[in-house]
């Protein structure tokens, strides 16, 4: 409790350099393209049109009770590319922000922050396509989205614990990144953005509840596809959050351990 009441207060106190951050962190990410900020737009789209082609084109796939595939696989796909490009720039916020890791003043605690809500900017761009797919297939969302504020909560939350942690250790293995890559490609084709739980066997189905990113995406799908709350399947909820304050609270305590070390490491 100690370590969350500091935290927000380092966040309190910094909050204009931390907003400031962000937002040089996100011009940055397109500097030298002449395509600027558009490229947040055209790689996640280039993304779903290649799945559409392959499955709803090829294979003919649909979502679950006749629900179009491209609608289905953009509701759940929104959350994922955010929480992984987020995580993969967390993971990097230390390494990449030397010049403030050798301030002793500056709180490097809150750089995975600066990553997660530089990339906001653009999860809203895709977000509000999301919604206007949803409109051209008729899909009105009803009072459900405000559920979106739970679900990016959501994102927020694991994305911050595993990001102290991937932070930290970055600092003295760098092939944690290629480790990431690998790992987040299972972690996609383990959570249901492309197939749906009920291919699963019986069996199977309560491991899914394992899966942190399951509920993310069930929870975005909930406000923007289904309108139910989010709270429906409560072993789903409770599975999330019990999994997402363990990796939160081993994440800061692996962060706050390995710290003083930063300065003299990178």
């Amino acid at each position: 409790m100690q370590t969350i009441v500091s935290f927000g207060q380092k966040l309190l106190a910094y909050r204009v350099a931390i907003l400031s951050l962000a937002g040089r962190s996100f011009k940055t990410r397109f500097v030298g393209t002449g395509g600027g900020v558009i490229w947040s737009i055209v790689l996640p789209l280039a993304t779903v049109f290649s799945y559409w082609m392959v499955f709803s084109l090829g294979f003919k796939a649909k979502g679950p009770n006749g629900i179009p595939f491209d609608v289905y696989f953009m509701t759940a796909f929104l959350p994922w590319s955010f929480f992984t490009e987020a995580l993969a720039a967390s993971t990097n916020s230390v390494v990449g922000n030397r010049h403030l890791v050798k301030k002793m003043v500056f709180p490097t605690e809150t750089l995975p922050l600066v990553e997660i809500i530089s990339l906001t900017f653009g999860h809203l761009i895709l977000l509000t396509l999301t919604i206007g797919l949803l409109l051209i297939h008729g899909i009105v969302p009803g009072w459900g989205l405000v559920q979106l504020i739970y679900a990016y909560f959501c994102v927020v939350t694991l994305t911050l614990g595993l990001g102290w942690l991937f932070a930290a250790v970055n600092v003295f293995h760098r092939d944690l990144g290629q480790f990431l890559s690998v790992l987040l490609s299972f972690w996609f084709w383990a959570t249901p953005i492309v197939w749906s739980t009920d291919m699963l066997p019986e069996r199977w189905k309560p491991l899914i509840n394992l899966n942190p990113a399951y509920h993310i995406v069930e929870s975005y799908r909930d406000a923007l596809l289904y309108n139910q709350p989010v709270w429906h399947d409560l072993t789903q909820l409770s599975c999330f959050w019990v999994g997402t304050l363990i990796f939160g609270a081993f994440g800061a305590y692996v962060f706050r351990r390995l710290k003083p070390e930063f300065a003299d490491v990178i």
